[in-house]
């Protein structure tokens, strides 16, 4: 009755379903290919570390911004003890890395809905410190931008 096509798909729309936080849902994850859906599978989750950072101060006005955010990455599951070494050896300088990116980006992109250039610079700020493009998704246990 059902293809073997079908159920693949089927069950990699389950699994990105069980995948995604509660109450949030991503439409291009659920578009994937059943082999995307399985390498998505294939990951683990790496606290990358909890930030507050402020931005910096804009002269004429009275306010400023502070992001706050925790952070994690997909990686694959054989790359995770080289992620876990890098992050427990590097730990300062990716710290000092994180705050000059997030420094340079602009206010607008902690307003943007799907926070990618921030996701973008996240990933960035970790793959050059591991110099290979292991953190393949980035996304959020907290995030907050507050201007005070």
């Amino acid at each position: 009755m059902f293809t073997n096509s079908y159920q693949r798909r089927f069950a990699a729309l389950l699994l990105t379903a069980a995948v995604a936080l509660p109450g949030c849902y991503d439409v291009q994850t659920l578009h994937q290919s059943p082999a995307e859906a399985d390498d998505t599978a294939a990951m683990e989750e790496v606290d990358l570390g909890q930030f507050q950072i402020t931005l910096p101060h804009v002269l004429g006005r009275g306010t400023d911004s502070i992001v706050e955010f925790h952070v994690f990455g997909y990686v694959a599951s054989d790359d995770r003890t080289t992620v876990d070494r890098a992050l427990a050896t590097r730990g300062p300088e990716l710290r000092w890395r994180m705050l000059r990116s997030v420094r340079e980006l602009a206010g607008a992109d902690f307003d943007e809905p799907r926070l990618a250039n921030f996701r973008t610079a996240i990933a960035g700020v970790i793959n050059a410190a591991l110099e290979k493009p292991l953190v393949k998704q980035i996304g959020f246990y907290q995030f907050s931008f507050d201007t005070i």
